[in-house]
């Protein structure tokens, strides 16, 4: 309602009015992939790694992630689990995060893991230091449960500005400081003609929000679903 006169107050020229904006957060919230994040403490060192405990750990976390995902409603195969490290050099007071690879990891695995920490600390301080065993400090588990997606929306519009009219009525708009009164059509946004600019004032409805276009503005509904209202210069 209040989109154009703030924009007008900022100097923006144009506004987009998403197809649903009273609810955008709501279905953005909807959407989004579940996420879990699991920490537990290591601490083991370059040349004296217990395979069989960080494997165990590991394993571990991911079955608990398992089950808080499967709670929740997701089924297997939309579970995702991603690995990661805290790794620093031994006597460092701080930790870099380094993915770790998934499955059993054993002596070649984690040489590679070795490699990824000294490439993302080069690239964070610029140097590395070869000589220095590198610590285990945590490892972290991020189970994700894959949620569906919205594709784009199916937008058809109305033939004729005449058949969106819901009602015409007076309406106050400040013009250049004073109240002014307009007769101005109410229209239904879904009968709203597709890429035909509609000049304010005009007031357009939907079942979850009300969009106000004021005086010497432009209204445009696009074939993506948004409307696009364009202020005076």
């Amino acid at each position: 309602m209040h989109g154009a006169e703030v924009a007008a107050q900022l100097g923006i020229p144009e506004i987009i009015v998403p197809p649903y904006p009273g609810i955008t957060s709501a279905v953005g919230l909807l959407t989004t992939d579940l996420k879990y994040d699991l920490i537990k403490t290591e601490f083991q060192v370059q040349g004296h790694i217990d395979f069989d405990k960080l494997n165990a750990d590991l394993s571990g976390m991911e079955g608990e992630l398992h089950a808080q995902l499967a709670a929740a409603g997701i089924e297997t195969p939309q579970m995702k689990f991603v690995r990661a490290g805290d790794l620093r050099y031994v006597g460092q007071g701080y930790e870099l995060r380094v993915n770790l690879p998934a499955g059993e990891i054993d002596a070649h695995a984690i040489e590679q893991v070795w490699r990824a920490f000294d490439a993302v600390h080069e690239k964070e301080y610029g140097h590395v230091f070869p000589d220095n065993p590198i610590e285990i400090v945590n490892v972290r588990l991020t189970g994700i449960g894959v949620m569906p997606k919205i594709g784009p929306p199916t937008v058809t519009g109305g033939l004729r500005l005449d058949d969106a009219v819901v009602r015409t009525g007076r309406c106050l708009f400040r013009v250049g400081g004073a109240l002014e009164s307009f007769d101005t059509p109410f229209y239904a946004r879904e009968k709203l003609p597709l890429e035909q600019p509609i000049n304010g004032p005009a007031i357009i409805l939907q079942t979850d929000t009300t969009t106000v276009v004021p005086p010497a503005c432009r209204c445009t509904a696009h074939t993506d679903g948004n409307l696009i209202i364009t202020l005076e210069s």
